[in-house]
């Protein structure tokens, strides 16, 4: 496996981070609400990019990417991705979505067609005229980030580890991981 970079490319006044790892088809990799690149497993993201190229954006404002101070939603997120693949290069990709982030792959396949090659969805819907995904509990969760990791620590807690051996370890370990995040201030 080709060796995993780190770099920001400009995207209008801001700048968007990404990952890129591995070699083979490309498959641009999005985000769910207001995680990062960092937060995926990495023996998944080994895995898939032992056979394809990965490209793993932060959307702007979260991670390592900037934000202009204006409102956005997901139509502009989409936005950013197509910009973001034509500033790398790629005129065509396969898009791999998880939450939020298949909103975002289901909007840029909808307004640009011609760049996506396959969809892969995870814990995502269709979202519709009707999603807001900007309300402002969301917005102020991502505004206090140590309020948010409290919150998703709590739900990894209650929600996805009770039923499985170790599960306290594993709990744990995602606390500790959500504490020491290097969370900076994004507005």
């Amino acid at each position: 496996m080709a060796a995993e970079s780190l770099a920001s490319i400009p995207v209008d006044s801001i700048r968007i981070a990404y990952r890129r790892v591995g070699v083979g088809p490309p498959l641009l990799v999005l985000n769910g609400f207001a995680a990062t690149s960092a937060d995926w497993d990495p023996a998944f993201i080994h895995g898939v990019a032992s056979s394809n190229e990965l490209i793993l954006l932060d959307h702007r404002g979260i991670g390592n990417s900037t934000d202009d101070g204006k409102p956005f939603d997901i139509t502009q997120l989409a936005d950013d991705a197509a910009h973001a693949m034509e500033t790398l290069g790629f005129d065509r990709m396969s898009m791999l979505g998880w939450s939020m982030g298949g909103f975002v792959a289901q909007t840029l396949a909808l307004q640009h067609p011609g760049r996506v090659n396959k969809l892969v969805l995870l814990s995502t819907d269709p979202g519709g005229a009707d999603a807001d995904l900007t309300s402002p509990s969301g917005h102020n969760s991502c505004i206090h980030p140590a309020r948010l990791a409290s919150r998703l620590a709590g739900c990894c807690s209650c929600f996805f580890l009770a039923m499985w051996p170790n599960s306290s370890t594993a709990n744990s370990a995602i606390s500790w991981r959500l504490g020491v995040r290097d969370y900076r201030p994004i507005w």
